[in-house]
């Protein structure tokens, strides 16, 4: 299999450089400011002061074509704090990071946290990855108002720069032909100062998650229709014309739960998923987990008026389903568009398709309103089956594992009243295997020991001298993440995340998985390269509904290829859940790591 591999890769690799020659490849800098601002996003009676980046939210797009390099310069302008709580980091949730482990931005693991005053520099080179991608904090909750879309274009021909050509009328993605693109960042937004939040997590008077206030699309929306704040700046409203073909891009960069997104009167073709091409599939309605990505086509071929663009919520037991979430999608006429002219103050420019008109002021809903799958129809694993990577799977994900290891996560309240999420037993903290400095940079030093001196067969490739679990080169790892729930109680979903790769679900099931009984089961046949997946709740029939002990209530057993040396996160993306210890470490080929 190593072989096999291997000369994959230098296959692989010698495509790209071919194609790199060809591509006019460019380094892109931005510069990314935390401040601290007031802001009341969803027109209620709660403002709060919050981090935001360049004092916006969602922060400003980064955008590069594939095989760029960004430099990405990270300043912290906020007030001092005595607890170290006004740190900040900045991840690139989705990018892989070859050769740049030091670029990931998890704080002790590969870089001291931002203090204020600061500035840190991150430059990575995207490689072999295109498509939908997000940044966003990892410290705390500050991922609640820090983030903001990173949009990585297949080549030029996707890039709407191109548009600005006179030859050129049309973007292409893959085998997908569109006129022009909008982004939807989803996110939630909480009514409580974030450190109070941070606390009650942490706490001993902490009880469960609460649902947030608000939904926010791309950071708005109005909590109460019925009580608008005077400052309301109203729904955020997406100009598009009729009769054209749009990629849609949607960010899930929720904190906590996960959304159906339906756009009214408009079916929803997928394309992309996580980065990654796949063959088009049509819905009604996205399952959009914290931090999923998705691009759909849409066409505008229903009558000139206004549709909603809505969320529910999704897995979200006894609680309803409805959401405020709520934005706009504005049918434009040309003539329209005509009219507003420059010199007409509702009118910014119009470009070869790309509408840029000066959004107004809507505080009221569209009647055309989305129509949701119903609640029978949300059941484990979506239709995650059913989509297909566009170029078929990839022949690594029918070959045997080198290993296969076990992440069984439970929550458990401690002996001092607060509650955590345990993955192996071990609640994961930010200060594990590095009291002094981040792990990458003991061992860029030679100041940490090599994995191989303890014996992980028996730890589920745990190792506690460590505190990480070691990978080695080019293995083929299976990750088994297997939640579970006290019995007679719910069983909650997770949507688990890899950092520094993408990986592929090759298999799932109900209960506890045991790997004698269940080792061979490959019932995905199509698997996606993806760096999300849900473990959805799935509880066995046959366990008793009484106990005092956690019982497996669902699993998912995910695939990567050790190609990426570095030191990487492995978490739930439900931020509290990760706050409160729901992560691992990989450490993976350290003797392999470069200086960064």
């Amino acid at each position: 299999m190593t072989g096999w591999y291997t000369l994959f890769g230098l296959f692989y690799l010698v495509i790209l450089l071919g194609q790199s020659v060809q591509a006019e490849v460019q380094t892109r800098y931005y510069e990314l400011e935390i401040t601290e601002n007031t802001i009341n996003p969803d027109c209620s009676n709660y403002t709060s002061p919050v981090f935001l980046v360049n004092k916006q939210m969602p922060g400003p797009p980064i955008k590069g074509n594939q095989g760029d390099t960004l430099n990405i310069l990270v300043r912290n302008g906020l007030p001092p704090n005595s607890e170290h709580r006004n740190d900040v980091s900045i991840h690139f949730h989705g990018i892989r990071q070859y050769g740049s482990n030091g670029a990931d931005g998890v704080p002790l693991l590969t870089q001291y946290a931002i203090s204020p005053g600061e500035e840190f520099v991150q430059e990575f080179q995207l490689l072999n990855q295109a498509g939908t991608f997000f940044y966003h904090a990892h410290v705390g909750l500050q991922q609640e108002t820090v983030f903001g879309p990173l949009i990585i274009y297949e080549s030029e021909e996707a890039n709407p720069e191109i548009l600005q050509q006179e030859d050129v009328s049309s973007l292409v993605a893959g085998e997908s032909v569109y006129d022009a693109e909008h982004v939807f960042v989803l996110s939630e937004w909480w009514h409580r100062p974030r450190l109070e939040f941070e606390d009650f997590l942490m706490g001993p008077t902490f009880t469960f998650l609460p649902e947030a206030h608000s939904v926010l699309i791309n950071g708005r929306t109005i909590q109460d229709t019925a009580n608008i704040a005077p400052t309301c700046g109203g729904y955020d409203v997406t100009h598009v014309q009729p009769n054209k073909t749009y990629r849609v891009r949607v960010i899930g960069a929720t904190t906590f739960r996960t959304l159906g997104f339906a756009i009214a009167n408009h079916n929803l073709t997928i394309i992309e998923v996580d980065g990654e091409l796949v063959k088009p599939y049509t819905v009604n309605e996205l399952e959009v987990a914290p931090g999923q990505r998705f691009s759909v086509l849409i066409q505008t071929n229903n009558d000139v008026d206004d549709y909603a663009v809505g969320v529910v919520r999704r897995w979200s037991d006894n609680l309803a389903r409805p959401t405020n979430g709520q934005a706009i999608l504005r049918y434009i006429e040309p003539a329209a568009i005509a009219a507003a002219a420059p010199n007409n103050s509702t009118s910014e420019t119009e470009s070869r398709g790309v509408l840029r008109l000066k959004r107004p002021i809507i505080m009221t809903p569209p009647k055309n309103q989305p129509a949701y799958e119903s609640i029978e129809s949300e059941v484990p694993h979506w239709l995650w089956d059913n989509i297909e990577p566009l170029n078929g799977p990839d022949p690594v994900t029918l070959e045997p594992a080198s290993r296969t290891m076990k992440l069984r996560s439970i929550d458990r309240r401690l002996p001092d009243g607060t509650t955590r999420w345990q993955v192996n037993g071990i609640a994961y903290t930010e200060e594990m295997g590095a009291t002094k400095e981040p792990i990458l940079y003991s061992v860029l030093n030679k100041t940490r020991a090599l994995p191989g001196k303890y014996d992980t067969t028996n730890t589920n490739g745990y190792d506690p001298s460590l505190r990480t679990y070691p990978v080695y080169n080019l293995e083929v790892l299976d990750i088994v993440i297997q939640t579970t729930h006290m019995p007679g109680e719910p069983c909650r979903s997770h949507p688990w995340h890899t950092h520094g790769h993408s990986h592929w679900e090759i298999a799932y099931g109900q209960g506890e998985y045991d790997h004698e009984r269940d080792g061979e089961i490959r019932n995905i046949q199509n698997p996606l390269l993806k760096d999300i997946t849900m473990i959805y709740p799935m509880i066995d029939p046959e366990f008793p509904l009484t106990g005092t002990s956690p019982v497996g209530c669902g699993w998912s057993k995910i695939r990567i290829v050790a190609d990426n040396p570095g030191i990487w996160a492995v978490h739930c993306h439900n931020t509290p859940h990760m706050l409160m210890g729901m992560m691992i470490a990989l450490e993976e080929s350290p003797e392999l790591i470069s200086s960064q």
